[in-house]
């Protein structure tokens, strides 16, 4: 499963690389407006702090404007993923961009056919929302299942991002399906790192019974 951050945090993103872990990093207009820098300044930080793609969304309605959008992200940098919201016109903005090379990600994803229709346009990566799928009274679990049923059939190239995670049971899940990956916000990342007090007591345990030992390996 890959880890992607859903931040602007910089310090999360140096603390994930450090630890080897970050596969890319996702944005949404929200996030971007929410920053005390302006919207150009975050991204090259974001590009900046990790080796990996940055995902970055159309705000635009129209299909025209969201292709130019598109466009003017991309030649920002070409490890850009244009993230397009998956409406009529969005798809095919989706469809206008990966024709010209454009790599994208078709976001606020409800419904297994939303995802498939965003893979038959040709997007990269769609990221389903499983905690407002949840809150909306649907079960997130059976349509990941479902989308993931879909592509395996059809051997469609699309990749399976889980978004909008509000737990680290949540994330075990979306492993347990076997998704491509999860974009986690601050929060649940840390408490995906966190350490485990049943970890912390048997690593105590460990360095008392090494302290009686008569070695010196690791002497200096």
């Amino acid at each position: 499963m890959d880890i992607w951050l859903d931040t602007t945090n910089v310090k999360t993103i140096q603390k994930a690389v450090r630890v080897g872990i970050l596969s890319g990093v996702t944005t949404n207009p929200s996030l971007l407006a929410h920053n005390k820098k302006d919207v150009e300044k975050t991204l090259e930080d974001l590009l900046h702090h990790q080796e990996g793609p940055v995902t970055v969304q159309v705000v635009a309605d129209d299909t025209h404007e969201m292709l130019q959008q598109g466009q003017m992200l991309y030649s920002f940098s070409n490890r850009i993923i244009v993230k397009v919201p998956i409406t009529k016109n969005g798809l095919e903005a989706i469809h206008l961009l990966v024709r010209q090379g454009i790599p994208t990600m078709a976001t606020v994803v409800f419904h297994p056919r939303q995802a498939l229709m965003a893979a038959l346009a040709g997007a990269n990566y769609v990221a389903p929302y499983i905690s407002r799928i949840e809150k909306m009274g649907k079960d997130p679990w059976e349509m990941l299942n479902s989308m993931t049923t879909i592509f395996q059939h059809y051997r469609l190239q699309t990749k399976i991002l889980g978004a909008s995670l509000s737990s680290i049971e949540q994330v075990v899940k979306c492993a347990e399906i076997g998704i491509y990956g999860v974009t986690l916000k601050d929060e649940i990342f840390e408490k995906m790192i966190e350490d485990n007090p049943a970890t912390l007591e048997g690593v105590h345990q460990f360095s008392e019974d090494w302290k009686k030992a008569s070695s010196s390996l690791f002497s200096s």
